[in-house]
């Protein structure tokens, strides 16, 4: 029974001192070339947006987690017990849903407000200009 509370508690070590750090997938019709998000660090995480003249910028903003427990229980419960033991404990994260949302700036002052979630390794949404103007966001 020890091993098993210490595997746990290695594995909830190792996974929580990582960052994850995305690169922006260039849209079509997006204004920016280039960003990056890095997220797990708390205080120091970070989102940057590249556009041609500009660069915008937030830090320490809260990447909220959430797993709907109740559907998943429906799902596995019955018929996969080893698995929904798994989610359940914490131990497979591949059904937790990461968002974001925060409000980059520029030096000058320009902000735009960004909206991102990703069940995964590939946070998506949408950023708003401060005219109104939306458009996707996809980071890799």
């Amino acid at each position: 029974m020890k091993a098993f509370y210490l595997s746990i508690l290695a594995v909830l070590l190792l996974t929580g001192c990582a960052s994850q750090t995305h690169l922006l997938a260039k849209e079509d019709n997006a204004p920016f070339f280039g960003g990056e998000l890095v997220h797990d660090r708390g205080e120091d995480n970070r989102l940057v947006l590249e556009a041609l003249n500009r660069r915008y910028e937030a830090r320490g903003f809260v990447v909220e987690s959430q797993t709907n427990l109740a559907a998943l229980r429906k799902r596995y419960y019955g018929v996969n017990p080893k698995h929904w033991e798994r989610i359940f404990s914490g131990l497979d994260t591949d059904h937790v849903v990461y968002s974001i949302e925060t409000i980059a700036k520029s030096a000058e002052g320009h902000e735009v407000s960004c909206r991102l979630m990703g069940g995964g390794a590939k946070p998506a949404d949408v950023c708003t200009d401060q005219a109104g103007a939306a458009f996707p966001a996809r980071f890799e």
